[in-house]
């Protein structure tokens, strides 16, 4: 397959790493990647009911990370293809917002990566659930039926994936399967097999509209996790199906750039 790394980050850009993304592009070439795609967190609509801080782009940040992408797109452009992306939270109430926003990026995306990361807690309000002290605080009832927990997150996600996002590009799911992220630090069971179910629903789905598969590396630095976003089986039976199944190592700095890529080639090759 070709060796791609499907989203990494502009390290420079809200983030703790010192770490240049010409560093982090370097590194790839020596690694031997042929595509790299850099993409942050698009900015959330400006009437989403999301109360807590938003780890991602927000409009002002947007001209500056535009710039920087072209920049290294240019400077590496006989080196490396460098991939446009923003990952994009979805909301159903404001699915017109979002083909909008991607409307107005149309000349400049190459790829897009659409991604569930909030959720309605336990009174209805959207929160992240990639915060351990928000799922604790806000999810405390939904957690005692787990079950109910993950099916409230992967009936978003089908919904995304249901969504017309109106661009003709390249569309990943990311982040598939986030809902497990503190597993073992709330002792979460594993899906039962109502879920598993949903998931290849949602498969189906994406197979019928040709989108791909993010498979997250970053997820085996997760101490209370400890596997990929989704779980190697899970990405392996997507595979299966068919689905192009991207690597991604959600590099925020130079050690990060291709972690875990062998092992996950493994499975997916």
């Amino acid at each position: 397959m070709l060796k791609k790394d499907g989203l990494t980050h502009v390290p420079n850009l809200d983030y703790e790493s010192q770490d240049s993304l010409d560093d982090l592009i370097e590194r790839a070439i020596s690694l031997g990647f042929k595509e790299y795609t850099i993409a942050e967190m698009a900015p959330l609509p400006d009437e989403a009911n999301v109360i807590q801080p938003h780890p991602g782009l927000t409009s002002d940040d947007l001209s500056t990370y535009k710039l920087e992408v072209d920049r290294v797109v240019d400077q590496y452009q006989n080196q490396i293809v460098i991939k446009r992306a923003f990952e994009i939270n979805y909301f159903s109430p404001y699915e017109n917002q979002m083909r909008q926003f991607l409307r107005s990026q149309i000349d400049w995306v190459d790829e897009v990566i659409l991604s569930v990361h909030f959720i309605p807690d336990d009174m209805g309000i959207l929160r992240r659930i990639d915060d351990i002290d928000i799922i604790k605080k806000y999810f405390a009832t939904t957690l005692t039926t787990p079950q109910e927990f993950y099916q409230r997150y992967f009936a978003l996600m089908a919904q995304s994936i249901e969504a017309i996002l109106g661009v003709n590009k390249p569309i990943r799911i990311g982040d598939f399967g986030i809902i497990k992220r503190f597993q073992k630090t709330l002792n979460l069971p594993d899906f039962d097999d109502n879920i598993y179910k949903q998931i290849g629903d949602i498969f189906q789905m994406m197979m019928t509209r040709g989108y791909q598969l993010e498979i997250n590396a970053a997820g085996f630095n997760d101490v209370g996790y400890g596997d990929t976003y989704p779980a190697l089986e899970v990405a392996a039976s997507a595979f299966d199906m068919g689905i192009e199944v991207i690597y991604s190592s959600h590099a925020h700095s130079v050690s990060e750039v291709g972690q875990f890529f062998n092992e996950i080639e493994e499975v997916i090759k």
